[in-house]
């Protein structure tokens, strides 16, 4: 069945999703925005290091920034794009479209610190970059196919196939198949705990080739469940108001012994490097947490208008893909001043650093809407 019969015949994507016609319109929800933002902040400061990364590396749990990152990312895609697409043509025009701007960035920014590293070769040294030099044929089109990905430039790969394959999870949602959709998409992150593909790949080459932190077929879970949300939007927000307290008693008493193993106040029988919680893989009990903790934000959330704001955060939040660039710089920055800074003046002088690198990420996201 195409995807005008599935419209035809009811089952479009608004259809399927049932959501409300103001969301499907506006495309944006400004608490999401303001939620990216923060999370944008705080992978920053994770990336940067020094006295505040103790403090906002996976502070609640098992989860990092990266994890409600790729959620909210699928989240508002289905709404800014999927939702309002007419028709898969258009759809795929978009994801194209999308994925083609992620695309560019990511090369951008290669070509960007490679020629920084050509030009200064001692760069090469503090950026972990030397595999650019010593195989500078095949360690530059790896990374353009994106297969090899030095140390932060793994998230926009990552972004630009789950852009690319949306389009098929879409066809699933607008044709009422949506609870396959999920299964599948289950299936495929329990094969990651078998099989990571880029690793596989780099596994067969001598050199520096790195095959990025995420295994693919594992974090797509959490951009397809934030698909999901999107199109289900309406019918997850009545089961999240009809849940009883003792469900969310039982949330919150889940989240907070998960909280306190993370930080060694009790022990459950699982370490930090333990399979369960293992990062790369998205380990079972990481993506319980991840869940937990969505679920508990979307509660709260249902008791904040969804045009509330925080302005600054929403203004990165808007300029995701920018600003998630720009920091991408900072850090490689970063690699060669940061610890010159830290001996200058100790930790006192690194925070006040952090947070001037954390205030810079305004620059970006005024060049992205000034030129819109």
């Amino acid at each position: 069945m195409t995807w005008a019969r599935a419209r035809s015949a009811g089952r479009d994507i608004s259809a399927a999703a049932s959501p409300t016609t103001a969301a499907a319109r506006s495309g944006r929800d400004a608490r999401v925005d303001s939620l990216r933002g923060l999370l944008l902040v705080i992978m920053t400061l994770d990336h940067l290091g020094g006295p505040l990364y103790a403090i906002t590396y996976s502070p609640l749990g098992y989860v990092t920034a990266a994890e409600g990152f790729v959620f909210l990312s699928g989240y508002m895609f289905a709404l800014a794009y999927a939702l309002r697409a007419p028709s898969m043509p258009v759809l795929l025009t978009k994801s194209l479209r999308r994925a083609g701007l992620i695309y560019r960035y990511h090369v951008a920014l290669l070509a960007l610190l490679v020629g920084l590293t050509w030009l200064m070769p001692r760069l090469a040294a503090y950026w972990h970059l030397g595999g650019a030099s010593d195989h500078p044929v095949t360690w530059p089109l790896l990374s353009i196919a994106l297969i090899n990905q030095p140390s932060y430039f793994d998230i926009l790969p990552m972004y630009v196939i789950f852009v690319l394959t949306t389009p098929l999870a879409a066809l699933g949602f607008a044709r009422g198949r949506g609870h396959i959709v999920l299964l599948v998409s289950v299936g495929i992150w329990a094969l990651g705990s078998l099989v990571n593909p880029t690793a596989s790949l780099t596994a067969q080459l001598d050199g520096d080739f790195r095959p990025g932190h995420f295994n693919l077929l594992c974090w797509q879970l959490l951009w397809v469940a934030g698909l999901a949300l999107g199109y289900y939007r309406e019918p997850v927000k009545r089961l999240i108001a009809r849940l009883s307290p003792a469900l969310w008693l039982a949330l919150i008493l889940f989240l907070g012994a998960i909280f306190l193993a993370r930080h060694g106040i009790v022990t459950l029988g699982v370490s930090a490097a333990a399979p369960a919680v293992d990062s790369t893989h998205m380990g079972w009990l990481r993506m319980l947490d991840t869940l937990g903790l969505l679920l508990l934000t979307g509660g709260m959330l249902s008791y904040v208008r969804r045009d509330a704001r925080i302005g600054w955060l929403a203004y990165l939040g808007r300029a995701s893909i920018q600003v998630f660039a720009f920091q991408i710089v900072l850090v490689y920055l970063d690699m060669g001043i940061g610890f010159r800074i830290t001996a200058l003046g100790g930790p006192g002088l690194y925070i006040v650093y952090s947070l001037l690198c954390v205030m810079s990420l305004t620059v970006p996201a005024f060049l992205h809407h000034r030129r819109l």
